[in-house]
């Protein structure tokens, strides 16, 4: 008996599900046949992959060296796949994209429901995380091509950069400071939400901040950027948050830009794929979709 690709997929998405029966619904097969595909993969490379804790199934050390081929021979399977596939545009195949949580949730999610008007022969997947996650998964070949905020070390990674965003200092409408002057010392007395403390989104913006001459003496801590924003619009507060976060908001009226001297801040975010492979067709299509897509996400 041999490795098979069926039996690869079992593994990874297991992996990824951290249980046989949730992989099983994921793959749309029977908790039997998905269990009996793994104790296969087993049998064959005669060694566990696998350790049972209180948290569902996670890979052991076999496991985790198995994980990046099986990821790279089910990439090379699906690659086959789309040399072959036949579609009206010319564009087809299984894509999956990775970004950071701003860029996944305010550029990302946009992007990907055009490119799949355009090309709707793709099956496309965005998985949204820390971009220290993104960088591992894209390196374990889990991602196809990824979109991060912070510009990659590894030799093993290319970046180019793909998107310049403005840092913006917001309030509510109703908050009075929407219509007084701004200093520093102003906005330092102000209550500010931020990210939570571990993120370095946080780190980044009270030194911003700072370096403006603004030293929060209060703040409050939430989880997500949608928490933050929906805060700040109670007319209570103020925050600094990426444009292409608040672009609507700012646009219906629900928050203000606060114009301080000498504030210009801009964040970069990188696209990034692997060194030692080309970008499959439509991979290559995707990037070259995303990078036409910069004017209409950043309409200021």
């Amino acid at each position: 008996m041999k490795v098979t690709l069926k039996q690869l997929l079992v593994f990874r998405t297991i992996y990824q599900e951290g249980q046989i029966s949730k992989a099983a619904k994921q793959l749309y097969m029977s908790v039997p046949a998905a269990s009996m595909a793994l104790k296969e993969l087993e049998n064959v490379l005669q060694c566990r992959l696998f350790e049972r804790t209180g948290y569902g199934l996670v890979l052991n050390g076999q496991g985790e060296l198995l994980l990046p081929y099986a990821n790279e021979m089910l990439a090379a399977g699906s690659q086959l796949e789309q040399l072959f596939a036949a579609s009206a545009t010319g564009v087809s195949g299984a894509l999956t994209i990775g970004a950071c949580k701003t860029a996944g949730n305010y550029a990302l999610s946009r992007i990907l429901p055009a490119f799949h008007r355009h090309y709707d022969s793709t099956q496309l997947k965005l998985v949204i995380k820390d971009s220290n996650s993104i960088e591992r998964m894209l390196v374990e070949r889990e991602l196809d091509l990824a979109f991060v905020d912070a510009k990659p070390s590894l030799a093993s990674v290319l970046s180019e950069l793909w998107l310049r965003d403005r840092i913006c200092i917001v309030c509510g409408a109703k908050n009075p400071l929407a219509r007084m002057p701004m200093t520093a010392d102003l906005l330092s007395h102000q209550v500010w939400y931020f990210d939570e403390s571990t993120t370095i989104s946080r780190v980044r913006a009270i030194q911003l901040l700072q370096s403006s001459g603004i030293t929060p003496v209060q703040d409050i801590t939430m989880s997500t950027l949608g928490a933050i924003k929906r805060a700040t619009a109670t007319g209570y507060g103020v925050s600094v948050l990426p444009y292409m976060s608040i672009d609507d908001e700012l646009e219906r009226g629900d928050l203000v830009e606060l114009k301080l001297e000498d504030w210009g801040f801009e964040r970069n975010y990188w696209m990034i794929r692997r060194a030692d492979e080309e970008l499959s067709p439509v991979c290559c299509n995707f990037r070259e979709f995303a990078i036409s897509q910069l004017n209409q996400l950043l309409k200021s």
